[in-house]
């Protein structure tokens, strides 16, 4: 390591009591210690392994170089110890000047993020927009399914008696709706509210009536009625 020196190359024990400006600044005596004892920036880089940039900006009274202040004070001390001037005031006259550049950043405090905050991140957007997703294509698919597999609604309603005197009776009922009905093979249109109304003549005895309705997938609902005119 290189020994610090003066110019008569006895060792530099107090230059702050050497120096003719006692009340020089900070970076000012660091320079005039290292010029004093012959010594350039690069050759003290070399010993003390801390950038010139840096020690230039030491020299300067800039501290904008060091991206925090824990780096600053360590090069300076590390310095000001090499040049032999590492002593209380000079250590004082240097916090002066740190704290008379130091950046005033307000002190921000971590507050967890509400219910509602968290609901708003990104990712929870996107998995939840996902989900919708997936639920309304299963449920289109499901519905598919069901009506595909689904038998086709029907109800008689009347006659609600199987046994009768009359020769014609009218057969009513609901269909389900934009299905087709038959009536023992004829077909019968709907009305506006799904309801079916067909006449039947009956001939003494026993009638069979079947009665059938098919959806748009094909699938049959039926019926069979057995009616008694006596």
């Amino acid at each position: 390591m290189v020994g610090v020196r003066s110019g008569k190359g006895d060792p530099l024990r107090h230059p702050l009591r050497q120096l003719a400006d006692g009340g020089a600044a900070v970076g000012e005596r660091l320079k005039r210690a290292r010029e004093k004892n012959q010594l350039s920036l690069g050759e003290v880089s070399e010993v003390l392994h801390i950038p010139i940039k840096q020690l230039a900006a030491l020299e300067s009274d800039d501290y904008s170089v060091f991206s925090a202040e824990l780096y600053a004070r360590g090069a300076y001390g590390t310095y000001a110890k090499y040049l032999g001037i590492d002593t209380n005031i000079s250590s004082r006259a240097f916090l002066r000047s740190l704290s008379s550049v130091r950046e005033r950043i307000p002190l921000t405090l971590h507050t967890p993020a509400t219910f509602f905050e968290r609901l708003l991140y990104p990712k929870i957007i996107l998995a939840a927009g996902i989900s919708f997703l997936a639920l309304l294509v299963g449920g289109y698919i499901a519905w598919q399914v069901q009506s595909f597999w689904r038998l086709p609604g029907m109800t008689i309603t009347s006659p609600v008696s199987m046994e009768t005197h009359e020769r014609v009776i009218t057969l009513e009922g609901f269909a389900e709706e934009r299905s087709s009905l038959t009536v023992n093979g004829e077909n019968v249109l709907l009305q506006e509210d799904s309801k079916f109304s067909v006449p039947l003549t009956l001939h003494v005895g026993i009638n069979a009536v079947h009665v059938e309705a098919k959806n748009s997938a094909g699938r049959i609902r039926s019926q069979q009625l057995f009616l008694l005119r006596t």
